[in-house]
């Protein structure tokens, strides 16, 4: 039986406490009926919460410190109310020794409650600082990617970094590690070969791509592309023109985290791609930060954090091609006007 990772574990552990969202809901739900250590483990988060079920929370209260002494007082309430009742049975009959007994008991109970309530709330505050900082550091992490190609631009007369690509070449075999140029990534690869940025600059701290042996500088020298998706969980925009520079991009976006449509890619290059937007792939954002929303880097260096996929003054969805519903892996924006990360 696999044993449960950290990811796994809390995924599990925000699903009993009601704070995971439906995708992770139903993520936990095919995990617990899969695996019986996962299912020992909801068992026993839901026995050591069920007290905490007679009292309804409100999610990410705005009023939080008074709302939480609120809750915290009734756990103090309810729980005397139930001492009270043992004591007055314990009183009638047994000797008034075991009264004592009774009130220390009791007054663990309370301080039990108390400290469940109050230990739920810090435990989501500090999964949302947590994300925040995520959030952070891939921002900063986006930096330092944007000064790379700022130094490499001002070495090559304004140029983005850019390789050769035949018309209707595929753009999603990340890892590919022939001559020909097959993946998106290849392009900002070159940053990484030249210095100006390292190999394991890439990894956004929110991704979740488990445990990676880093690339060294040496390994980076003898390959052409990124081992793997894994090490790359940003998208980067499909540009048509072959030799673009950052002045005639103007604001644009140039990269941001992982497009959803294709955190799943075949691992056989020599196997065809094709994905079908449905209504979930339409709306979901990457996974990158929990779902959330996603980073992004501008062409001008900048970088913002947005909740929606939709950028620009055209509301253009920056995961999808625009009249396209059918993807083989070898499409090209229709115009300038389409922005499209890809993988």
């Amino acid at each position: 039986m696999k044993e449960l990772n950290r990811d796994e574990l809390e995924l599990i552990f925000d699903y009993c406490l009601g704070t995971a969202d439906i995708e992770q809901r139903e993520q936990a739900r095919l995990l617990i009926e899969s695996n019986p250590e996962a299912a020992d483990f909801c068992s026993k988060v839901q026995v050591s919460i069920g007290p905490l079920d007679e009292w309804t929370v409100e999610s990410c209260p705005d009023r939080l410190v008074e709302n939480t002494v609120s809750y915290v007082n009734q756990a103090a309430r309810n729980s005397q109310a139930k001492l009270g009742e043992l004591l007055a049975f314990e009183k009638s009959h047994t000797p008034s020794s075991r009264s004592t007994l009774w009130i220390n008991i009791g007054r663990r109970l309370a301080m039990a409650a108390i400290f469940m309530v109050v230990g739920g709330v810090a435990l989501t505050t500090m999964r949302y600082m947590r994300y925040n900082a995520w959030q952070t550091q891939c921002r900063a992490q986006l930096a330092g990617i944007a000064n790379g190609i700022s130094n490499y631009s001002a070495d090559y007369n304004g140029k983005l970094p850019a390789v050769a690509m035949s018309a209707g070449s595929p753009w999603w075999k990340v890892g590919a590690q022939g001559q020909d140029n097959v993946s998106n990534t290849r392009h900002i690869w070159l940053l990484v070969k030249g210095g100006y940025v390292g190999p394991n600059d890439f990894l956004c701290p929110g991704a979740k791509t488990g445990q990676l042996e880093p690339i060294t500088d040496e390994q980076a020298k003898n390959i052409f592309d990124f081992p793997n998706r894994k090490y790359i969980p940003y998208s980067m925009r499909l540009i048509c023109d072959k030799s673009p520079s950052i002045s005639s991009l103007g604001r644009k976006l140039i990269i941001s985290d992982m497009n959803p449509l294709f955190e799943s890619l075949p691992t056989d290059f020599g196997s065809p791609l094709e994905l079908k937007l449905d209504d979930k792939l339409l709306k979901v954002n990457s996974n990158n930060h929990q779902r959330k929303g996603q980073n992004l880097l501008f062409s001008d260096g900048s970088v913002q954090f947005v909740n929606t996929r939709q950028v620009g003054i055209n509301n253009d969805d920056i995961f999808t091609l625009r009249g396209t519903d059918v993807y083989k892996g070898d499409e090209v924006p229709s115009c300038d006007e389409d922005e499209f990360m890809a993988p």
